[in-house]
């Protein structure tokens, strides 16, 4: 009696097992068609920034506007069909006009617009990194800035360098 009951529960689990799958199955027929790639796409382009170079970041020192160097970037455009136009553009450190500012000032910056990441770094003439890099160091000195932003939904990433004098 025991090896009928043992095949009984057996079947049960069988068929019950089956009934699962076969509900999910015909739940899934139930479901809407998979969306078309390009409408995912043309979805993701369309929270783009519009431009054609990656947007500037904006640096200010006591109301002074410092000019602000695009260095290397990636960045792709807005396309809405199933070619992309995206570039790479590798670039050294380059070398800005120091813009004289007082010690101890701080520094002011405004993010371009969509922006998911906004690092500023400094460092200091012997190449030491600077504690503080929203504040101009109290020493006299050249000191250099970078500002590393990256884009929403892998538009592309961009540096941008600046120079400050303290006199």
């Amino acid at each position: 009696m025991e090896k009928s009951n043992q095949l009984m529960i057996i079947v049960a689990a069988i068929a019950i097992l089956a009934c699962t799958f076969w509900a999910g199955y015909a739940i899934g027929l139930k479901q809407r068609a998979p969306m078309d790639p390009s409408a995912v796409q043309r979805a993701i382009h369309s929270r783009w920034v519009q431009a054609d170079t990656p947007p500037s970041p904006a640096v200010n020192v006591q109301g002074k506007a410092v000019e602000v160097v695009r260095g290397g970037y990636s960045w792709c455009k807005p396309v809405y069909n199933s070619k992309g136009t995206c570039v790479s553009v590798d670039s050294s450190i380059l070398e800005t006009e120091p813009v004289e500012v007082p010690a101890g000032a701080p520094i002011d910056t405004e993010a371009p617009k969509g922006i998911k990441e906004f690092t500023l770094t400094g460092v200091d003439s012997a190449g030491g990194a600077l504690e503080h890099p929203y504040t101009v160091p109290q020493e006299k000195g050249i000191y250099k800035y970078r500002i590393h932003c990256e884009w929403f939904l892998d538009q592309g990433q961009s540096d941008f360098y600046f120079t400050l004098k303290v006199t």
